[in-house]
C-alpha cells in the first residue's frame, strides 16, 4: 500500500474518532443540561477540539443532538437483541430491566431519553424499546393463560420504564431501581404475601433525601389511600400506539 493510499485512510480514522468523541462529549452535556442548556462552545471545549472541527462534523446543535439519539438507538437495539432471561419473570419484565440498566450505565442513552422527553429533535429511541416490549408479549397472544392480558403487560412495562427513567434522574441508584422493578413485577404477576415480603425489602421505593418529586418507582414512602379495585377489562381492549 502506497503513502497516497495510507494517508486518506489515516485521515478517515482520525475524523471518525473525532466525531465519536464529540458525540460522547455532547451526550454528557445534553444529559446534564438538556438541549436548551447545552452550547456548542461547551461541547468543543469538553472534547478538546476547535469549534471548526466540531462544525465540520455537526454544523448545528440539532445535528449533534440527532447524532446522540442515533447512537443511543443503536446501543439500545444491540443490548435488547442479545437479551437473555436472568430471572423467573417474563421476557417483558426483562426488557424493563435492560432499559433501566442502560439508562443507569450509558450516558448516550440518558441523553437521548432527555432529548426525547424535551422533544428537542426527532428521536426513535423510545420506539426501539417499545418494539422490544411488543415483541416480548407476542407469544402470550398466541398462547393465552391466566393472568394479565398481553396488552396490559405491555402498558405496565411502558409506565414502569418511564418511572425507572424518572427515578434514576431523581437520584436513585441502578440497583435500587432494579429492586423496585422486581418488586412491582412480582406484585402484579403473583401478589401472594410470600412474594411481596421477599421482593419488596424495607425501604423499597423511598426517595433520596431532599428529592423534590415523589418517588416514581417502588412502594410509596408513606401510607396512601386504598385505590378502587383494578379492573383488567378497563384496559384490555385498548391498543397501544408506538
Amino acid at each position: 500500500m502506497t503513502d497516497t493510499e495510507v494517508k486518506p485512510m489515516v485521515k478517515q480514522v482520525r475524523a471518525e474518532r473525532t466525531r465519536q468523541a464529540l458525540i460522547a462529549a455532547a451526550a454528557i452535556e445534553f444529559d446534564r443540561q438538556g438541549y436548551a442548556g447545552t452550547s456548542l462552545s461547551a461541547v468543543h471545549r469538553a472534547c478538546g477540539v476547535t469549534m471548526g472541527a466540531l462544525t465540520f462534523h455537526f454544523p448545528a446543535k440539532a445535528d449533534l443532538a440527532t447524532a446522540v439519539c442515533h447512537e443511543a438507538e443503536d446501543v439500545t437495539r444491540r443490548a435488547l437483541a442479545r437479551l437473555a432471561p436472568a430471572s423467573a419473570l417474563p421476557p417483558v419484565a426483562e426488557v424493563t430491566f435492560a432499559v433501566a440498566r442502560l439508562l443507569d450505565e450509558e450516558v448516550t442513552v440518558r441523553a437521548a431519553a432527555r432529548l426525547t422527553q424535551e422533544q428537542a429533535v426527532p428521536s426513535r429511541w423510545r420506539t426501539v424499546w417499545r418494539a422490544a416490549l411488543r415483541e416480548s408479549v407476542a407469544p402470550a397472544r398466541e398462547r393465552p393463560r391466566p393472568g394479565p392480558e398481553p396488552e396490559e403487560l405491555e402498558l405496565l412495562a411502558v409506565y414502569l420504564t418511564a418511572g425507572a427513567e424518572a427515578a434514576l434522574r431523581a437520584g436513585r441508584t441502578g440497583k435500587e431501581v432494579r429492586t423496585d422493578l422486581e418488586c412491582l413485577w412480582a406484585l402484579v404477576l403473583d401478589p401472594g404475601p410470600s412474594i411481596t415480603a421477599e421482593a419488596c425489602p424495607p425501604g423499597a421505593g423511598e426517595c433520596p433525601t431532599g428529592a423534590d418529586n415523589p418517588c416514581p418507582v417502588g412502594a410509596p414512602p408513606s401510607p396512601t389511600p386504598t385505590p378502587a379495585p383494578f379492573s383488567s377489562s378497563s384496559i384490555a381492549s385498548k391498543r397501544l400506539t408506538p
